[in-house]
């Protein structure tokens, strides 16, 4: 896929960026404040290329205990460039859009990854949001360009969850309409909605994309790995 002009914001999209594990296979560091070669922390990276995608707003979801990751978002969140979103679906209603990047603490982590996925959905559903976009804090490798070709699949084609191939099979992040979103609320534990994509088969619409941009960083020798890379070691685009 081409370099080309600044995907225009997509109204009634929120993303979520999925932070509020304990990093337990990396412990006692943890992996999102690990930094690559330029010195950029991982959660950090991974916020930016969602901020560069055409999502309207950015929810960060972060563990209640560690007041460290969100000293690491607060100055971001506090830019004056961190403007309100545009009006659309999600800021219909008379009231004040709200900021672009947002963070929030997920109640209980340590219940499982389905605490933090049930956050997202409703924080969705109060905005209205026509589809939620579902972003792992360790996968920082993946480009605006991949997120904008999930987004523009879903809203070319209306299918009720688009991923990118990863070998035959959906991988993350993966992109939501509202129609799956109470069957997202029903998931329990440590499960995210794998079991909802398999119900769904092919009506989940896949979109290429270069295996190594899918990769997560969640083992320690994964995190030695990021420490060697910089901007210029994203995998190409889709």
């Amino acid at each position: 896929m081409p370099d080309t002009a600044p995907h225009p914001i997509i109204p009634g999209t929120l993303a979520i960026i999925l932070a509020a594990g304990r990093s337990s296979r990396t412990a006692p560091a943890h992996k999102l404040l690990a930094c690559d070669a330029s010195g950029q922390p991982m959660l950090l990276r991974t916020i930016n290329a969602v901020l560069h995608s055409a999502v309207e707003e950015v929810l960060v979801l972060l563990p209640p205990e560690r007041p460290d990751i969100a000293a690491l978002l607060h100055p971001l969140v506090e830019s004056p460039a961190n403007a309100p979103a545009a009006s659309g679906p999600i800021t219909s209603g008379g009231r004040q859009p709200a900021r672009r990047l947002r963070m929030t603490c997920v109640r209980q982590p340590e219940l499982g990854l389905s605490r933090s996925l049930h956050t997202g959905v409703r924080a969705a559903m109060r905005r209205r949001a026509g589809s939620l976009l579902v972003c792992l804090g360790d996968m920082p490798l993946v480009s605006p360009a991949l997120l904008n070709a999930l987004l523009d699949t879903q809203r070319t084609t209306n299918a009720p969850a688009v991923a990118p191939d990863r070998h035959g099979q959906p991988g993350n992040p993966v992109l939501w309409s509202a129609q799956c979103y109470d069957r997202l609320l029903g998931v329990q534990g440590d499960q995210g909605g794998r079991a909802i994509l398999r119900d769904l088969g092919s009506a989940v619409r896949l979109v290429p994309a270069p295996a190594a941009m899918l990769e997560d960083f969640d083992t320690p020798e994964r995190l030695a790995d990021f420490a060697h890379m910089d901007a210029a070691a994203t995998p190409p685009r889709p």
